[in-house]
């Protein structure tokens, strides 16, 4: 019996992008996201599939350097060498400028094709899939390209490949499930999110691969997928990245000094880690954290480090044996925490906590850290 055809979907790749959220690290970055691309190619040499499809964002440039569309094509050379035809549908952030993909770098390469704005249709018969594409435009592209679906089947299977503008309402969802639902294709190949996600409706298969190396501070993992035509396809994620983002909540109360909550949050440390450290809960009342210091103490052991203090002191009768009503801290204690309860939004009330909590470490003649 042969094979079924295999799929080798990739998207938000971002070769030369800028990633601001790493600030001074964006350049190191750039070099990993070139590293990991190599990666992506061996592993898609490995896997051998019939059509390799990119769904948006090869590039995180619209304008690449000479030596950075070489390289791409450098890359993308080596699946035409083993005569897997590779399909290109641009994404907004892509070199895809007055209808010429990286500056032409990719011209005259073989079973290289890049799809333009309106909907084509590519058939490829020794895999026996028929692709119907479209890169990114001023315009919105689902509607054209997933309804240019139905009518385009020449082959066993059908396949659509477009990066979408995935809407964020509930009521844009399900309008676009309708959409996919409505195409008749046996697989969707998306670009849209830089994590991924299953946008399958009814019997289509549909799916954003997400970034197959970090490429925003977005929980959630991206990755290559091999997908194996059939019914119903098999999608199977196959991870290349090195780097990642996650997000963590620590409670201050549960620390009885500020270097046991400094070594709580280093314990975390990875050197690749982008991490976002929000403190929550309770908070001793005189436990103020100095966040903008504390995040340079530790950064060295992040690739980045966000740190985000959201914890309120506790307020409860134990405070009262410890700051007497009439000692200059009960008194400040009180106007503090009247101030708490007046509060009239979550920022407010935050504000006064951190007042109070500041105030009684000066009083109490702690430098705060």
């Amino acid at each position: 019996m042969a094979r079924a055809p295999t799929i080798y979907h990739l998207s938000d790749v971002r070769l030369g992008g800028a990633f601001p959220f790493l600030g001074q690290g964006g350049a190191s970055h750039r070099r990993q996201v070139r590293d990991t691309f190599v990666r992506i190619v061996d592993q898609g040499l490995d896997l051998a599939p019939s059509i390799v499809v990119i769904t948006g964002n090869l590039f995180g440039t619209s304008f690449p350097s000479k030596d950075l569309s070489e390289f791409a094509r450098t890359q993308i050379a080596r699946f035409g060498a083993k005569n897997i035809p590779v399909l290109i549908a641009a994404g907004p952030l892509d070199a895809l400028y007055d209808k010429t993909y990286a500056a032409g770098a990719f011209a005259d390469l073989e079973r290289v094709s890049v799809f333009p704005a309106a909907p084509k249709t590519i058939d490829i018969p020794d895999a026996g899939v028929t692709t119907v594409g479209a890169s990114w435009s001023a315009t919105s592209v689902e509607s054209d390209v997933l309804a240019a679906l139905a009518g385009n089947r020449k082959q066993q299977f059908l396949v659509g490949a477009a990066y979408l503008e995935l809407p964020e309402t509930e009521d844009g969802l399900r309008a676009l499930h309708r959409q996919i639902a409505g195409s008749g294709a046996h697989y969707l190949a998306l670009g849209g999110s830089p994590v991924r996600r299953d946008l399958s409706a009814e019997r289509v298969a549909a799916w954003c691969s997400g970034a197959p190396e970090m490429v925003t501070p977005d929980p959630g993992d991206g990755s290559p997928l091999l997908v194996q035509l059939g019914h119903p396809p098999v999608v199977t994620p196959k991870p290349v990245a090195q780097r990642r983002y996650r997000r963590f909540t620590v409670q201050p109360s549960a620390h009885a000094s500020i270097e046991e909550l400094a070594d709580a949050i280093r314990a975390l440390g990875d050197p690749n880690l982008v991490a976002s450290v929000h403190l929550t809960g309770g908070a001793r009342i005189n436990q103020f954290v100095d966040v903008a210091e504390l995040q340079q103490q530790l950064a060295a052991g992040f690739l980045a480090l966000e740190l985000v203090d959201e914890s309120l002191p506790t307020l409860d009768g134990s405070n009262a044996a410890t700051y007497p009503e009439l000692s200059v801290a009960g008194k400040f204690l009180s106007v503090a925490s009247k101030e708490m309860d007046r509060a009239t939004s979550d920022e407010a009330r935050w504000r006064a906590g951190a007042a109070l909590r500041l105030g009684l470490s000066l009083l109490e003649g702690r430098r705060p850290s």
